[in-house]
């Protein structure tokens, strides 16, 4: 294992149910989550992501495969000798206790000395910056506050890992948001590997150094934001993560990892090749909305295809358009940025063209 990685997924399967009724809620995953990284799972509802963390915790124990943490193989070793700690959607603090005495229970628990722990909870106060709270008890205090707590409480032995079952999940959307750059801002000051789990795609890019994204027990894609954004190598992932729009075509020729496009909606399209992509038969191309320009007829713009504004969805910081294409099946939707007294151009009803940015398109594996 590389001395760089803290924690290493190899192969692993956890299967539950027997016979007819077994089913594999982690399929073969492999993974290299490094150390002082931020690392999210991400997937929709039963993708197997919270059992993926359940199997590092050692809340489950894998049906094959090896868990690696700093060089140890620990799928079997129960959860209370790993150096890992688990803050949840509950954050399943103690009512009647105050602040500090909760961040500094699993510190008495372990019989750590007093004045270690006195010293060890003014710290996480300070890091959670609520010092002016800590004789307060926890069911005097709000939901955010409470949620600062139980990471404190979690941070508090200084674990090699922190996972986070979607702690964020209870929170409204604008303390959501708040405690997203929090959570990073805590993760960078320590320099502990947190390994977060979520099914918001917005949540995982904008906190995460590496993304993977699950699919019924698989691990599709593991990368960056930005590269599991703009360059999805699977039609699952483009989809989950974000908006975008899909056209169908088939390959004419290609040079130098991109290919020349031809759809029936579209005309002909510039498009980039995952790697070690060999095309065969029709493929789907995918293009995200930001990335392609609306023009009315008289704008004498050089259009790739044409089409019917349909509808026009106004989002306060950008503006959605609905363009029924030339084919009068495939619907393409584009998104502008909106700018201050910016003049609406275009009106439901109008025949439109689209531009696409050069080099914008990319070819899925289907």
């Amino acid at each position: 294992m590389a001395e760089s990685n803290a924690v290493e997924i190899r192969d692993v399967v956890k299967v539950f149910g027997f016979g007819e009724f077994a089913f594999s809620a982690v399929d073969h995953a492999s993974i290299s989550i490094r150390k002082n990284e931020f690392f999210t799972l991400l997937g929709p509802s039963g993708c197997g992501k919270t059992t993926l963390l359940r199997l590092i915790a050692g809340f489950e124990f894998p049906t094959s495969g090896e868990i690696i943490l700093n060089g140890e193989d620990i799928a079997a070793m129960p959860p209370f000798k790993r150096p890992i700690n688990t803050v949840f959607q509950s954050y399943a603090l103690f009512p009647h206790m105050t602040v500090a005495d909760n961040i500094g229970f699993g510190l008495t628990m372990l019989g750590r000395p007093k004045q270690e722990v006195r010293d060890r909870v003014a710290a996480m106060l300070k890091l959670v910056r609520m010092e002016k709270l800590a004789d307060r008890r926890t069911s005097q205090i709000s939901g955010g506050q409470q949620q600062r707590v139980a990471l404190a409480r979690a941070l508090a032995p200084q674990p090699k890992v922190l996972l986070l079952d979607e702690p964020l999940s209870a929170l409204d959307y604008k303390l959501r948001k708040d405690m997203q750059i929090e959570l990073k801002r805590l993760q960078a000051e320590t320099g502990i590997t947190f390994i977060f789990v979520t099914h918001d795609q917005e949540e995982a890019l904008t906190m995460s150094d590496r993304i993977a994204v699950m699919s019924a027990g698989k691990i599709l894609q593991v990368d960056t934001p930005r590269a599991i954004y703009d360059a999805p190598t699977d039609r699952f992932v483009a989809d989950f993560i974000g908006e975008t729009n899909f056209l169908r075509g088939r390959i004419g020729s290609v040079s130098g990892g991109i290919a020349q496009v031809e759809t029936p909606m579209a005309g002909r399209i510039s498009a980039t090749l995952p790697p070690d992509f060999v095309p065969d038969g029709e493929v789907t191309v995918v293009l995200r909305p930001e990335h392609a320009c609306l023009w009315l007829p008289n704008d004498s713009a050089p259009c790739q295809t044409t089409g019917t504004l349909e509808n026009i969805v106004y989002f306060g910081t950008d503006t959605h358009y609905h363009v029924r294409l030339q084919d009068g099946e495939t619907q393409f939707m584009l998104r502008e940025q909106n700018k201050p007294l910016q003049r609406q151009r275009f009106s439901v009803g109008d025949q439109v063209g689209i531009m696409f940015e050069e080099n914008a398109a990319r070819v899925l594996r289907n």
